[in-house]
C-alpha cells in the first residue's frame, strides 16, 4: 500500500464518519411551512396580526350576536346570547390586556395561550348561535328568502372563527397540523390566511378535508365539530326556507 493510499484511507473513513454523524445529529433544523408561519406571527408586526385577529373575531361575535337578538332569529334565547356576549367582552378585554403586556414585554410565549383562550370562548359562541337557531327554524313564517340572510351571517361566522382555529392549531402543533402540497421538486411556500380559509370554507360547504391532509388527531376532531354544526346550519337554512315561502 502506497503512503498516498495509506493517507486518503483514513481521511475517506473520517469523512465518512462526519456524514454519519450529520444525518444522525443534524446542525440545523429543517423548518416546515408552519414553523415558518410561526415565526412570522411571533416576530415584529406580526404580532399586531394576533392582537387584531382577536379584536376582529369579538367585533363579529358582538354584532352578529345583536343582530339575531333584535331580529327575533333565535327566539327566547336572547337573554343566554346577552350574557355570552357580556362574557365575551370581558374574555376579550383581558385577552386584550395580556396581549398587550406580552407585546410589549415580547413575551412571545404568552401569546399563544392567550389567544388559545379566546378561539374556545369564540369556537363556544357559534356552537349556541347554530343550535339557537335550529331550535327556533319552525317558528318563522313568511317574509321571503330575504329573511335568511341572519343563516349567511352565522355561516360565515363560522367559517371565519374555525379558520383562526386552524391557524392556531397549525403553528402550535409539531411539524405542523397541516401537509401542505407543492410542485415537484419544491419546497411547499408558508401558508397565509387565504390557505387556512380556504381549508375552512371546504370543511363548511364540503364536510371533508381539502387537499392539505390533516395530521393531528385534535385537528380531526375539531374538524368533525365543524361539519356537524354545518349540517345542522343547513337544516336551519332548509326549514327556514321552506317556513319563508310558505
Amino acid at each position: 500500500m502506497s503512503f498516498l493510499t495509506q493517507v486518503n484511507y483514513p481521511l475517506s473513513m473520517e469523512s465518512e464518519g462526519q456524514n454519519i454523524a450529520e444525518e444522525t445529529h443534524p446542525h440545523h433544523h429543517h423548518h416546515g411551512p408552519a414553523e415558518h408561519l410561526r415565526e412570522r406571527l411571533l416576530a415584529g408586526k406580526g404580532r399586531l396580526v394576533i392582537l387584531a385577529a382577536v379584536v376582529f373575531i369579538w367585533v363579529m361575535d358582538t354584532v352578529l350576536s345583536r343582530h339575531l337578538v333584535s331580529s327575533g332569529a333565535v327566539g327566547a334565547r336572547g337573554e343566554l346570547l346577552d350574557l355570552l356576549e357580556w362574557i365575551g367582552t370581558v374574555i376579550m378585554l383581558g385577552t386584550t390586556a395580556f396581549l398587550l403586556v406580552a407585546l410589549t414585554r415580547r413575551y412571545n410565549h404568552l401569546l399563544i395561550p392567550a389567544v388559545a383562550i379566546y378561539l374556545g370562548y369564540a369556537v363556544l359562541q357559534v356552537i349556541v348561535n347554530v343550535i339557537s337557531m335550529l331550535a327556533t327554524a319552525g317558528n318563522h313564517q313568511g317574509g321571503g328568502l330575504s329573511s335568511l340572510w341572519d343563516v349567511a351571517l352565522v355561516y360565515s361566522m363560522s367559517v371565519i372563527v374555525f379558520t383562526f382555529v386552524y391557524i392556531y392549531l397549525d403553528i402550535t402543533t409539531p411539524n405542523g397540523a397541516f401537509v401542505w402540497p407543492a410542485r415537484d421538486g419544491e419546497d411547499p411556500p408558508p401558508p397565509n390566511f387565504l390557505d387556512y380559509l380556504f381549508i375552512s370554507m371546504n370543511v363548511n360547504s364540503t364536510y371533508g378535508p381539502t387537499s392539505e391532509a390533516i395530521m393531528s388527531r385534535p385537528g380531526k376532531m375539531i374538524m368533525g365539530l365543524q361539519v356537524l354544526l354545518a349540517v345542522m346550519m343547513l337544516t336551519v337554512l332548509i326549514s327556514r326556507a321552506v317556513a319563508a315561502t310558505s
